[in-house]
């Protein structure tokens, strides 16, 4: 078969897909906007399982060659190049399609912030008792790698813990709605603005996340908050949706970001006592209020995945009895800055990394709020060192924090966000270790 991965990505994705079907013996052209500098390592391993790259430019008959086009979900659906395509799919679809899911429990978790932390307790949780537990999904593990590990007759899968984001379930729907499996618990964990530079209105956005509510869902979980607008937009039959009170049990005060994990693992009949037991051996996920480590009372705090301005705010409250030191700023995705006035009023200094978003919303709304701040810096390095001189300055006796927490996008300085985050560790580590 002649297969086509229409977007190489930089999440590992379309290297996902091109290697499984290389290893499947299918011929295999990779087509990308970017050019080789861009990709690094992958580029040689491509080359040598054989595929065919084109990069820096999409040719239309590389699109009426391709038996199957595998699309990256960053590429819009109404691509001009996709109306040359004979079969289009994504990697959730082609799993869907191509595999008996019967067997595995699916739990599905989508929403704006909080997705990879949530998957990734549960999935903890679950291994943690013995189940044959898998992740999968937006946090960089492809479906191609499940169907992968399916391939080579390893033991069941128990759950499949995935991660949806809207792009995902958008494309899944599109190219596979009859082979979408029952969701055994869809969890959808909040609604926050986000992605308005690629989709039309919030309307459209919140369609895209639905779509994970179907009339097969087992359990359907949601905040009391959204109850309304969730009723109003799914397919479900109201009763079958639980709607989560958003108080927090006492355990999770201090850790507030595993509530929805808590709950669907509740649903799951966990008792209480054994959920709170594994949460206490949960280390967190990277780039999400990650501790790098401390030097002179300075904590330093990789939170690059806080990319959108509510997600700063949500970081602060770990920190409410710290003097903090905040590096944000970056890419536009044409969202309001405004959100961010009480957060930042509440911090002992700003430093900024340029951007759009930076230039032409954060500084004319620090500005506007009489906020002093720092920069914008063009490198991580010089962002970290500002705000480090800024923390020993600080005469306060609590525990100082440099928290990178960006609340925005990456794409003018950085490959990514996990990019971004990386050049925040590495730096801070180099001067913890000095």
């Amino acid at each position: 078969m002649k297969i086509l991965v229409f977007g190489l990505g930089v999440n590992g994705g379309g290297f996902a897909a091109a290697k499984y079907f290389l290893k499947h013996k299918h011929q295999v052209i990779v087509t990308d906007l970017k050019t080789e500098d861009s990709f690094g390592k992958i580029i040689d391993i491509l080359k040598n399982l054989g595929a065919i790259l084109k990069l820096g430019e999409h040719n239309v008959e590389d699109f009426i060659w391709a038996d199957l086009v595998i699309k990256n979900p960053a590429i819009l659906p109404n691509n001009k190049y996709l109306q040359y395509a004979k079969k289009i799919s994504n990697d959730f679809s082609y799993l869907f399609d191509n595999y008996n899911l019967d067997n595995v429990n699916i739990i599905g978790v989508t929403g704006t912030k909080g997705k990879t932390t949530t998957t990734h307790a549960i999935n903890h949780v679950l291994c943690e008792l013995g189940y044959n537990s898998k992740l999968l999904g937006n946090m960089g593990i492809s479906a191609f790698e499940i169907a992968s590990y399916l391939d080579k007759n390893e033991p069941p899968i128990d759950y499949l813990v995935i991660e949806f984001s809207s792009w995902q379930l958008r494309d899944t729907f599109n190219y596979c709605e009859k082979c979408f499996p029952n969701i055994k618990i869809a969890l959808f964990t909040n609604l926050l603005e986000d992605h308005q530079n690629t989709y039309d209105s919030m309307e459209k956005y919140l369609q895209d996340k639905l779509k994970l509510f179907t009339k097969d869902t087992q359990i359907a979980l949601c905040p009391k908050a959204f109850e309304k607008i969730i009723k109003e937009k799914t397919l479900l039959k109201k009763q079958k949706i639980k709607f989560i009170d958003t108080k927090i049990i006492n355990e999770l005060i201090n850790k507030p970001e595993l509530f929805p994990a808590y709950k669907a693992l509740e649903a799951l009949d966990i008792k209480k006592e054994t959920i709170l037991e594994k949460f206490n051996l949960f280390k967190g996920v990277e780039h999400r209020i990650e501790w790098i480590g401390i030097k002179d009372n300075i904590l330093f705090v990789n939170d690059s995945a806080a990319t959108i301005p509510e997600a700063i705010g949500f970081s602060l409250s770990h920190f409410e009895n710290n003097s903090v030191h905040i590096i944000c700023g970056g890419t536009d995705k044409k969202l309001n800055a405004s959100s961010l006035i009480y957060s930042l009023k509440k911090v002992k200094s700003v430093t900024l990394l340029d951007g759009t978003f930076t230039k032409n919303k954060l500084i004319p709304f620090l500005k506007d709020n009489n906020i002093t701040y720092f920069g914008p810096y063009t490198s991580m390095k010089d962002a970290i060192y500002k705000a480090n001189e800024n923390a020993k300055k600080d005469s306060s006796s609590n525990m100082k924090i440099i928290l990178l927490s960006p609340g925005s996008a990456s794409f003018d300085l950085f490959i990514n966000e996990f990019d971004r985050g990386n050049q925040f560790k590495k730096i801070a580590k180099e001067i913890i270790d000095k």
